[in-house]
């Protein structure tokens, strides 16, 4: 019995995992964006012709977004937990709004943000998702042609641990399948912050950091890095990294 329910826990970890798998587009160099250790993302450092970026859940930390801003990039902001951002910047846009799927009531979607901001017609915008657990709804039901206005997506998952339980990991899968229709995963990190949980005998953090960029941005080729890469920081510096190693499963 042991040994089933293993087996099935790891074949759910897998489905997520296996559609994850790290690319590096040929030719364009990485930069991280955001303050020290936890607040900052690994991106591609392309971001010429951007129109637009998004930030999903702020808390106490706009680092990155200031980094996004002084690009010359307008960002929309959103977090319902806050009163107020930690600083202004006349390219910060944040309203007191949280972020879901159309049955959460009070809850706005990603499409009904792009309308409401007239980026339906946007092609070339960015990302950041970091909403505590809520960004599995969301994204689950955000059509994948609104996924694929964005560039790039700065993304953290949380609570992986519970891809053991199949209802959890066939809508963790849905949105690694959405995700992954029309990006590559070229980052990924464990949030250090969080515990290692073994799903099905594989170690995994409980929170991991993505970094996606779509496909038709270049030349992809599959990633032969060991992650966590030498260019990212641990989010808690007092503690080791997250070994993850190639991430190919």
């Amino acid at each position: 019995m042991q040994q089933d329910q293993t087996r099935i826990a790891t074949h759910l970890a897998k489905s997520f995992l296996r559609p994850l798998r790290p690319y590096e587009l040929v030719g364009t160099p990485r930069v991280r964006l955001g303050r020290n250790f936890d607040g900052g993302y690994i991106m591609l450092d392309r971001f010429d012709g951007v129109q637009a970026a998004y930030s999903l859940g702020i808390n106490d930390d706009v680092s990155w977004d200031y980094d996004i801003a002084v690009r010359g990039i307008d960002i929309f902001q959103y977090d319902h937990t806050i009163e107020q951002l930690p600083f202004e910047h006349p390219r910060f846009h944040w309203k007191k709004l949280g972020i879901s799927n159309d049955l959460v009531p009070g809850m706005a979607t990603i499409e009904s943000l792009i309308v409401e901001n007239g980026h339906q017609d946007a092609d070339n915008m960015i990302l950041k998702c970091d909403i505590e657990g809520a960004e599995w709804l969301a994204l689950c039901f955000t059509p994948n042609n609104v996924l694929a206005k964005f560039s790039q997506i700065v993304l953290e998952v949380h609570n992986l641990q519970l891809l053991r339980d199949q209802q959890f990991a066939h809508t963790a899968r849905q949105v690694a399948l959405n995700l992954t229709a029309s990006h590559h995963v070229v980052n990924v990190h464990g949030n250090n912050f969080s515990q290692f949980e073994a799903v099905g005998g594989i170690p995994l953090p409980q929170s991991l950091e993505l970094t996606l960029a779509r496909k038709n941005l270049g030349e992809f080729i599959p990633s032969t890095r060991i992650f966590p890469a030498d260019d990212d920081m641990p989010c808690n510096p007092r503690i080791a990294e997250m070994h993850l190693g190639p991430f190919v499963y």
